[in-house]
């Protein structure tokens, strides 16, 4: 298995807000596990693709049981993603924090990956379609199960999901690290290539964390020590390459 994909690192963006609440759980947690626990956090999500992810459940071989994509983690191959432009557009991107992770998670029972934003599923834009996706492995092909019948939606392609990371290579590495997006609905698709963890990632398992500005890596930092965190997670950093 080529390993070039593996030895690099995924990114999960959140506001700056929620930073003290994911040190005290020591834990990055999934939208499902914080509305169990009734914890608030400000989301820098689109609630029109939160509509759509809510309806999209993922097979877990290892459970075998559905999954809610809201179940898992989301992390993105892609540095400076359509996502972070809204942000930037906004004049909000100072706002989030990147936090690093290891592709080589990839290779843990449950951790599943897509060659696009997993919202994409041709589901109805509005109403309550689902879909249930058994993830393609090497061998097994992807499968795609609509509520209704057939898909409702008319969006263009849908993302594929895989649980093996032997099909990294399916994936449009090119669009996704160097590919421009504005204006091309596709590639917007492509470049927000997912890994997805269930349920929760341990800060210990984090390799980086990056700021916009120094002084919001001191902030955060500030924050690991009051958790007392400090040297067990990476140090928080400023990375101005990771915005636009």
């Amino acid at each position: 298995m080529n390993t070039s994909h593996l030895d690099g690192v995924s990114y999960h963006m959140v506001h700056i807000d929620n930073i003290e609440s994911i040190f005290s759980k020591r834990a990055i947690l999934s939208k499902e596990v914080l509305q169990k626990e009734n914890m608030r956090v400000i989301s820098i999500a689109l609630d029109s693709v939160q509509s759509l992810r809510d309806r999209i459940y993922i097979w877990s071989e290892i459970e075998k049981r559905y999954r809610a994509l809201h179940g898992y983690v989301p992390f993105y191959f892609a540095k400076l993603t359509p996502m972070l432009y809204v942000q930037y557009a906004n004049n909000r991107q100072h706002e989030i924090v990147f936090l690093e992770l290891s592709n080589r998670i990839l290779k843990e029972p449950g951790v599943i990956f897509t060659d696009g934003n997993a919202a994409n599923q041709q589901l109805s834009k509005f109403g309550d379609q689902k879909v249930y996706i058994i993830p393609a492995t090497s061998s097994r092909k992807l499968e795609r199960r609509y509520s209704y019948g057939c898909a409702y939606g008319t969006n263009g392609n849908c993302s594929s999901i895989f649980a093996d990371p032997r099909l990294l290579t399916r994936l449009n590495w090119e669009i996704i690290y160097n590919g421009e997006f504005k204006g091309d609905a596709e590639k917007k698709r492509i470049k927000h290539a997912e890994v997805l963890i269930p349920d929760n990632v341990p800060l210990r398992r984090l390799q980086g964390i990056s700021t916009m500005s120094h002084w919001q890596a001191e902030r955060v930092n500030s924050l690991a020590r009051k958790f007392g965190l400090e040297g067990l997670i990476p140090k928080a950093v400023c990375r101005p390459d990771l915005y636009f």
